[in-house]
């Protein structure tokens, strides 16, 4: 069937159906392929936009230029950035950090998936990072893994490599921990390079799917601009306590080779009694799909679908008896029934 085909089709069943009949739909589908059509219908319907127009590096920078980061050496914050080839995205990423994280004592540690492009020659480009080679390709969670072994900050920061931060990026994300010694994880908003919204959070549900609060929408709403607890925040930028980390183990290796580690990871930092938390100061620009593609069936992102049920089994009980249903779009905070843990 033809894309626009697909779209119109899913034109006339969003305008019909009510809330309930749709999340029947997604629950018997692929939660992508639906997603991916609705978006496809509301950008026809709509041509959703943005005022805000973030920085954005990828595309308008060279990458002839050496970078060159300060070395620390007791940091406050260590950026792990993992890393597969891609090196047009990784030097801007690391451009972006080098121009907007000053007044902070950090190191960058890249986690070098077995690169074959010019990532492999990274430090020709860019000093005072640490780089992680992987001799195989591990993938982006055994990568992290890996990698934050090698961490000496007091806070772990995961940042894709796909991504571009903004001015305030990380002293927002690491004022929010220091000031609430509750919170054990948090995470940025995450905004497309068009300005457009794309994560303000995670809600979980009760069969174990997911839904990212605010996509395609205007990040400037106020309903986005608050600092909130969420039942998970995206990996792509996320920070967390090391010691919890390291009391927790890590990205759990079950979900190897990416998805749903942070949404895991998420009910294991709530098991210990912290909380996770948004952080709409500390803005990124995602381009989405670079990491791990976009074709469920062949890339990696095919494990969305595969790691959901692996989820559901870990955590089925906790799941059933303190999460909303499915269709329930409201953040933690907003919710009556907090998790108290346990599996």
């Amino acid at each position: 069937m033809r894309i626009d085909e697909k779209a119109r089709i899913a034109d006339g069943k969003i305008g019909a159906m009510n809330r309930s009949l749709f999340y029947g739909l997604v629950r018997r589908n692929s939660f992508l392929e639906v997603f991916g059509l609705v978006g496809l219908s509301l950008r026809r319907k709509f041509s959703l936009t943005s005022a805000y127009r973030p920085e954005v590096y990828h595309g308008n920078i060279g990458v002839g230029k050496k970078l060159d980061f300060k070395k620390v050496t007791n940091p406050l914050v260590s950026i792990i950035i993992p890393a597969h080839n891609n090196w047009e995205y990784t030097y801007s990423c690391l451009y972006s950090v080098l121009h907007n994280t000053g007044g902070m004592a950090y190191e960058v540690i890249v986690a070098d998936d077995a690169s074959g492009d010019e990532t492999k020659n990274i430090l020709d480009h860019v000093s005072g990072i640490r780089v992680v080679r992987n001799g195989e390709n591990l993938g982006f969670l055994r990568s992290c893994n890996k990698a934050a072994q090698e961490a000496s900050g007091k806070y772990l920061l995961f940042l894709n490599n796909d991504t571009n931060v903004q001015q305030r990026w990380l002293s927002d994300l690491v004022d929010l921990l220091e000031r609430d010694g509750g919170v054990g994880m948090a995470g940025s908003k995450l905004v497309y390079p068009d300005g457009r919204l794309q994560d303000a959070g995670g809600i979980i549900w009760s069969d174990g799917s997911c839904w990212i609060y605010g996509r395609w929408d205007d990040p400037d709403k106020p309903k986005y601009n608050r600092t909130a607890d969420a039942d998970y925040v995206s990996g792509a930028c996320m920070i967390i306590r090391k010691e919890l980390w390291e009391d927790i183990g890590g990205f759990d290796e079950r979900y190897s080779p990416a998805y749903y580690e942070e949404t895991d990871l998420a009910m294991e930092v709530r098991k210990r009694g912290f909380r996770v938390a948004y952080e709409p100061a500390s803005v990124v620009v995602h381009f989405e799909g670079v990491s791990c593609g976009r074709d469920e069936k062949q890339d990696t992102k095919r494990f969305q679908v595969i790691n959901r049920e692996k989820f559901l089994r870990k955590w089925e009980t906790v799941l059933r008896d303190e999460y909303p249903a499915p269709g329930t779009i409201r953040m933690r905070g907003e919710r009556s029934r907090p998790h108290t843990g346990g599996t």
